[in-house]
């Protein structure tokens, strides 16, 4: 999502410093279910064997049942149906199986604030959009898909956590209102969410690419998967957005030439909005 303007100005100064030293501190962070912790350990191994990952899936049945539901949608559509796990391992491969496995994880253990499930699912629902334009923009790209995919899918993981803090304010202050919790969403979620990507061993061009994929050229050595992350976040929210059309796309942006893509790529991928908005519901 896009960083704010100061909206948050009235935000007083002794808030904010508790904010920044909470989030930057020692700051609780969701831990990652073993299962699939072990299945992101397994799937980072190339000594891995089909047989001992599906083991992991198979003691989990909610892993096992996001595995199989993604594994059938759109964005991995095979011509039959993928019916077991050990049909679903040989299909997708451990890059997918690792960025699935997240996906459930995400969805129960961060993207779920009791009391704020329109703004949280709004958030999901965008960065499942962001990580499957972001597979199709490192297709064109001919860069690794699922590597996009992950930057994409997590580069907003940091405003479930930010929201968390900010609803923990202690009873000194008065509680924020809707716009100061925006702002602090909008502020910290980025560093924020690159420690969680650091607490979870995912890799570090992964935690690079959410810290800095509003400013991708400050991301090195990894700044085009900061900038295929920064295109499919600002894809994701046109996409979202309704009644938008190509022409409401903000083609200009400093990123789109930084990629080398061409008006006709980017007409592509605008191309791509509805067939991205089926696929990415298989992730909610």
């Amino acid at each position: 999502m896009p960083p704010s303007i100061d909206i948050g100005v009235d935000l007083p100064t002794e808030v904010r410093t508790w904010l920044e030293r909470r989030l930057d501190g020692e700051l609780e962070l969701p831990v990652l279910p073993e299962a699939a912790a072990r299945v992101v350990a397994l799937c980072d191994d190339d000594d891995t064997d089909a047989q001992t990952l599906e083991s992991v899936l198979d003691r989990d049945p909610s892993l096992t049942a996001c595995v199989l539901k993604v594994a059938n949608s759109s964005i991995y559509a095979s011509t039959e149906p993928i019916v077991s796990l050990q049909h679903a391992v040989s299909r997708l491969g451990m890059a997918t199986l690792r960025n699935i496995a997240l996906t459930a994880s995400l969805r129960t253990q961060v993207f779920n604030v009791p009391g704020h499930s329109a703004l949280i699912g709004h958030t999901w629902e965008h960065c499942a959009l962001t990580g499957v334009f972001a597979r199709e923009i490192a297709r064109k790209l001919r860069r690794n898909v699922e590597a996009a995919f992950l930057c994409g899918l997590v580069h907003d993981v940091g405003r479930p956590i930010v929201l968390q803090t900010a609803l923990r304010l202690p009873r000194c202050h008065a509680p924020l209102h809707g716009e100061q919790i925006e702002w602090a969403m909008d502020t910290f979620h980025a560093r924020v969410g690159a420690r969680l990507v650091n607490s979870w061993r995912l890799p570090d061009w992964a935690a690079v690419a959410v810290e800095h994929h509003h400013d991708p050229d400050r991301a090195t050595p990894f700044e085009e998967e900061a900038r295929v992350t920064r295109l499919a976040d600002l894809l994701a929210n046109w996409a979202l957005q309704p009644g938008s059309g190509p022409s409401d796309f903000p083609a200009d942006d400093p990123v789109v030439a930084a990629l080398n893509l061409y008006p006709d790529d980017l007409d592509a991928l605008l191309g791509l909005r509805e067939r991205i908005l089926l696929a990415a519901e298989a992730f909610q």
